[in-house]
């Protein structure tokens, strides 16, 4: 008879292999009655233990070749599944799960899945490896691993918890491990070929957490198989990582970089570094580093194509003399790598001995957005920054940061050795006086603050609207030097003409750069004519004041005004009359040298006498 597999039964089966197995004198009717009930899945198809084959789970007893047993024989079972009820399984000597289908075709570990009881937290059903060496080697391909604590007694030179390296076919791996912890390991996880996936797991006090790298030989297949675009598959997210020097390691193949990589919602409380490697296509989201003591604790090395960096917090922990180091760099792109398409954002820097972003190689296409810096550059050095390119940083946008000043008044919170072109730096928050320094800045960036003053903002398109603001050197400003302003160009339908120009731009109207605003309109030919000229003195006509208000086609009929203010004249000073039909003017010593009105009748001028004074 058999029962549905639940914990009351994965107890019952440990303690009867405990009897089956300690050495008792048992005669075989009654070491049959003794051995543990058949276990079934959900769907009730057998599923195999180890106490089956004779294993204790007693921390003491040697379980190597019981546990071994059981794998062996899932290679015959329809759903090759090996559950490790609670207990602590002690090992002495490498477990493999064998990949055997081209030694026996039709038996074959593919697909198998090692089962504990164990979750984030807890530990019930444990291996402890007492051997300095690999704790599983696993051959076989889709695999997986799910509620088993893996343990070793102290961290040895070369031990390994869990080896996955395929004999044939040696890029297709394809594992996946959930719910599992790792503790005193050189390397808890070492996985060799495409496709990993490691969920809600715990690693702790191992020198390095998961170690990927791509196989040397075997690979079979082609396309999508082979290097470039074989590196891929890589989910790597919900795990807790303490006191580790190194969480995730991707040693990059020769002709290819590691690609489609998902880091995401891991925590690493106290370690060196989160990432360290290959990586391109990929992103890193949402992972807490809250005591990161590394020379950098996001590394690449080589790719650094097509990634997102966002949303982590990302920083070291104490300053204080004698504690733990704060990393020098929070995301640093290595001599190795041209980093291209980036973008890191909505990120918290915090705690950074150096420069919270580096690159040591020529950049293009990259934006940093919405991060927040502070607490960095507590070396106080001054080659450091919030964002650092040592070397030509080509398209950038640096837009929307939040940033602390920097604690070394000799350096900028962003800095750039070689030239800044094509990109914007606007919209940021910044603590001190200058924001951007660089070898060269060309005139096609939009520098929000480079020691002075903008250096040029253009948002210009031939097609619809569109803002234009030009500006010039701030020294040797000549009279009708054009300062600054904007121009708005707009398209009218096809072929209908060349659309409607005007604007308003800032001149100087004087050697020392003072300024006023013209108002522009447009013939057929140009864009730029003044009509009117705004400056200290109110609204002037152009300087040949051709114009006045109205012409002789479009005269004005009625003003209405709440004050009219005449230009005072002299009789000395009285335009020719015939020049001026019509005009009333002011005239200060017309009447007896008494002021007085005055109006043309094109002849001469006809005085209008004033009335008594009000009041």
């Amino acid at each position: 008879m058999t029962d549905r597999i639940n914990r009351r039964m994965m107890i019952r089966s440990a303690a009867a292999g405990v009897v089956g197995v300690g050495g008792l004198a048992m005669s075989e009717a009654a070491r049959a009655e003794s051995a543990p009930p058949s276990l079934v899945d959900a769907d009730g198809s057998p599923v195999l233990t180890p106490q089956q084959f004779g294993a204790v789970g007693d921390g003491e007893a040697d379980d190597t070749a019981a546990i071994q047993a059981a794998i062996n024989a899932a290679r015959s079972q329809l759903n090759k599944i090996v559950v490790l009820p609670p207990g602590k399984y002690k090992v002495t000597s490498t477990l493999v799960v064998g990949d055997h289908e081209y030694e026996s075709p039709g038996e074959h570990l593919n697909r198998f899945v090692l089962r504990g009881y164990g979750m984030h937290g807890g530990e019930p059903s444990k291996i402890t490896f007492h051997h300095d060496g690999v704790g599983i080697r696993w051959e076989a391909s889709l695999g997986g691993i799910n509620g088993i604590a893996f343990d070793a007694p102290q961290k040895t030179a070369n031990n390994v918890g869990l080896h996955f390296a395929r004999t044939a076919n040696t890029d297709d791996t394809d594992v996946t491990i959930v719910e599992c912890s790792f503790l005193r390991f050189q390397r808890a996880i070492e996985s060799v070929g495409r496709g990993f996936l490691f969920i809600n797991n715990k690693v702790a006090v191992c020198t390095t957490g998961i170690a990927i790298s791509w196989p040397t030989e075997g690979v079979q297949g082609s396309g999508v198989h082979v290097l470039p675009y074989g590196l891929r598959k890589w989910l790597i997210t919900d795990n807790h990582f303490h006191s580790n020097f190194d969480a995730i390691v991707f040693n990059g193949a020769p002709d290819g970089d590691f690609r489609g990589a998902v880091i995401s919602n891991n925590l690493l409380d106290i370690g060196r570094r989160l990432f360290k490697g290959s990586l391109t296509n990929s992103t890193i989201s949402g992972n807490v580093i809250e005591n990161g003591t590394g020379n950098a604790i996001i590394q690449i090395d080589a790719g650094g194509h097509n990634l997102t960096v966002t949303g982590n917090v990302i920083g070291g922990f104490d300053t204080t003399p004698g504690a733990w180091d704060p990393p020098r760099y929070a995301i640093h792109f290595t001599s190795g790598v041209s980093a291209k398409n980036v973008t890191i954002s909505a990120n918290s820097f915090n705690w950074i001995g150096g420069s919270a972003i580096r690159f040591d190689q020529s950049a293009d296409k990259i934006s940093i957005t919405d991060n927040s810096f502070d607490h960095w550059n507590l070396s106080n050095s001054s080659t450091h920054a919030a964002v650092l390119v040592n070397a030509d940083a080509t398209r950038f946008a640096i837009l929307g940061n939040v940033i602390s000043a920097n604690p070394k008044p000799a350096g900028l919170p962003i800095r750039v050795t070689g030239t800044l072109s094509q990109s914007n730096v606007v919209g940021n928050v910044f603590e001190q006086e200058g924001l951007v320094t660089a070898g060269s800045i060309d005139a096609d960036s939009f520098v929000e603050f480079e020691p002075g003053r903008f250096t040029r903002l253009q948002l210009a398109a031939p097609k619809a609207a569109a803002m234009r603001v030009l500006s010039t050197a701030v020294d040797g400003i000549a009279a009708d030097d054009s300062y600054g302003g904007y121009l708005v160009e707009g398209a009218l339908p096809a072929g209908s003409g060349p659309g409607v120009k005007g604007g308003v731009e800032v001149v100087a109207v004087n050697a020392s750069g003072s300024a006023a605003t013209n108002l522009l309109c447009s013939t057929n030919s140009t864009n730029q004519i003044v009509s009117f000229q705004a400056g200290v003195a109110g609204l002037i006509p152009p300087v040949d004041n051709a114009r006045d208000i109205g012409s002789e086609d479009a005269r004005i009929r009625t003003v209405f005004a709440h004050a009219t203010r005449l230009h005072p004249y002299t009789v000395a000073t009285l335009p020719t009359a015939a020049d001026a039909p019509g005009a009333l003017i002011h005239v200060d010593d017309g009447h007896d040298g008494a002021p007085c009105m005055a109006m043309s009748d094109g002849r001469s001028w006809r005085r209008l006498p004033l009335g008594n004074a009000i009041g």
